[in-house]
């Protein structure tokens, strides 16, 4: 089976570190709070470009360098490949697709961060449009927690939607709803008897 897997919201709890830091950044910057804490990433706040960047120069390079993969992710993952599954790595992480320094950087960080927090793949890659990694890898499974691509990810493969608060309105044919690793593995286990 052909597994691909999200970073952000999947193999890190990216909106609880999201929460705590812009709140934070709020407080300090004498900012407006949540316009809708429900909504995706930066979409909580009404904040323009110049803040957003502010806020990410502050805490962006910190959770990407720092923030735990979640629980047992590793230890799922480690199964799911000794079980001759490959796995597919597939971000649009921030500045990872942009061809610059501050890109390249990001995808360094990306690639220590997976080996320092023993996530095993076959492949990793940086995709402003990972429905292409999906046809191309065939893949049969998408581990994602985007709001905004899951609706068109069931279109082409099989999708378990990592659940986060932003995402919990999605109900869609095609795509499976997972709270935890062993979830997935054990939501994995079930589909390969169908």
């Amino acid at each position: 089976m052909n597994i691909g897997i999200d970073i952000d919201g999947v193999l890190t709890n990216d909106d609880e570190y999201i929460m705590d830091t812009t709140t934070k950044y709020v407080f300090e910057n004498k900012l407006e709070g949540f316009e809708d804490p429900y909504r995706y990433e930066y979409r909580k706040f009404n904040w323009t470009k110049e803040i957003l960047d502010n806020y990410r120069k502050e805490y962006f390079w910190n959770y990407i360098e720092n923030e735990p993969a979640r629980k047992y992710a590793s230890e799922v993952i480690r199964k799911l490949k000794e079980e001759g599954n490959h796995i597919y790595i597939i971000t649009s992480r921030h500045n990872t697709t942009k061809n610059t320094e501050e890109g390249e950087k990001t995808r360094k960080i990306v690639r220590k961060w997976l080996k320092e927090n023993d996530i095993l793949y076959d492949e990793l890659y940086f995709s402003p449009d990972k429905t292409k990694q999906i046809d191309s890898l065939k893949i049969d499974i998408m581990i994602e927690d985007s709001p905004e691509t899951i609706p068109t990810f069931v279109n082409h493969t099989h999708i378990f939607c990592y659940d986060c608060r932003y995402n919990r309105d999605l109900k869609l044919d095609n795509m499976t709803r997972v709270f935890s690793w062993y979830d997935i593995y054990m939501k994995i286990q079930k589909l390969k008897t169908i």
